[in-house]
């Protein structure tokens, strides 16, 4: 099922001015191999570390993207405790998936969880859809997307992070904009099973270059908000 609620205003639908270069990189995660029963992180939840895919459970590892894990403070249980997070068919909301039959979740970190991509140094355009499960969330708990120096999403983590984030889930939508390099980053950090994040349909373009038009619709200030560090 697919929902084109737009969100951000560095998106890529509806200008018809974009000139669309080679596709990159694209992960809609349908591998089947992918998928498997909760994760259990078998590091040490009180120190950053990356994450390794373990036989039998969903992978959080994926071909071109690598997942890690930041603790909170010393007390997390991080992913040590079994949590769904990595490829999945979970339809989040009974809205089923963006594109395909899987997509990637993370949910419950206790920290913050990242998904990490090569470096992409001739990228200049990033799309991807993501839902936010609709649920309670603090005002502690926040998302980012970055690629290279570029902020493409970001929202909670402020005074009114909690309910900024409660505003913007239940639905698909897509999160877009012009690059210029870098690796794609998202991360997530949360503390409660029921508070989600699902990734979709990523596609990481390069070569061509958007026209002017475009370029001046994309500095539009979209929804995202900035998290207070």
């Amino acid at each position: 099922m697919r929902i084109n609620t737009i969100i951000a205003a560095t998106t890529m639908l509806g200008f018809g001015t974009v000139a669309l270069g080679d596709v990159l990189y694209s992960n809609g995660f349908e591998n089947t191999d992918a998928l498997g029963g909760k994760y259990y992180d078998t590091g040490d939840a009180n120190v950053a570390h990356d994450l390794i895919n373990n036989e039998g459970e969903a992978w959080v590892d994926v071909d071109g993207m690598d997942a890690g894990y930041i603790p909170f403070d010393p007390a997390n249980v991080g992913l040590t405790d079994g949590d769904y997070v990595g490829v999945t068919t979970y339809s989040p909301g009974g809205s089923g998936t963006y594109e395909g039959d899987q997509h990637y979740q993370m949910s419950d970190t206790d920290g913050i969880m990242t998904l990490t991509s090569a470096v992409f140094d001739t990228a200049n355009f990033v799309t991807m859809a993501i839902f936010i499960a609709s649920t309670g969330y603090e005002d502690s708990d926040w998302i980012t997307i970055t690629m290279g120096d570029v902020e493409l999403f970001n929202i909670g983590g402020t005074d009114d992070g909690g309910l900024a984030m409660e505003e913007a889930a239940g639905a698909w939508f897509l999160v877009s904009g012009v690059v210029d390099g870098g690796a794609l980053e998202i991360s997530f950090a949360s503390n409660s099973g029921s508070e989600a994040l699902y990734i979709d349909a990523i596609y990481i373009e390069g070569a061509a270059i958007p026209a002017p038009a475009a370029l001046a619709l994309f500095g539009l200030a979209g929804f995202a908000r900035r998290r207070r560090r």
